[in-house]
């Protein structure tokens, strides 16, 4: 093995471990902060962002399977986070926050900053501008699909990302229909 292979596995394998106390530490706080489980945030962060999701799609967003989706959308539907709309298509039902689940929403995107802005504090401005472009190469370079865009972004603050250039929308954008 060649110093840069093992100095790329080191730098991968150090990525995913981040990755994933981030996500722990990211579900664990809103979890906690909204008195949720599974993926009812994310469901709940998605479809403030994509209003009009159909349960499909949102299933598959979330890593679900249809009936999954149909079963997160009817708790959600009881805790009075989410309101099913009538479509054109009796199967194709439109799903939007209620008031209650947009200022669910507001509140776990907060959360979500703080365990984030806790993460950069250690970066003086140089390594954070850094971490920044190579971020947005990878998300770049992460969808393939509309539905793997949605993944990407489950819980985003997309206000913070899509006004500067959201390297997920923008690939998004530039695939075929």
């Amino acid at each position: 093995m060649t110093d840069s292979s093992i100095s790329s596995k080191k730098t991968a394998n150090m990525l995913g471990a981040l990755a994933m106390v981030l996500t722990d530490n990211m579900r664990a706080r809103v979890n906690e902060a909204l008195g949720l489980t599974g993926e009812s945030v994310a469901a709940v962060v998605t479809l403030g962002a994509n209003p009009g999701l159909m349960i499909g799609q949102l299933a598959q967003a979330l890593g679900l399977t249809q009936s999954g989706g149909v079963r997160l959308v009817e708790r959600l539907e009881n805790e009075g986070l989410v309101r099913r709309e009538v479509g054109q298509d009796p199967r194709a039902v439109p799903l939007r926050l209620t008031a209650k689940g947009r200022r669910a929403r507001r509140l776990a995107l907060e959360v979500r900053a703080r365990v984030l802005d806790d993460a950069l504090r250690c970066l003086d401005e140089r390594q954070e501008a850094q971490l920044a472009e190579a971020l947005e190469t990878l998300l770049y370079h992460t969808p393939d699909t509309m539905q793997e865009g949605y993944r990407c972004c489950r819980m985003c603050d997309e206000d913070a990302c899509v006004p500067q250039g959201c390297p997920v929308e923008t690939r998004c954008q530039e695939m075929p229909p």
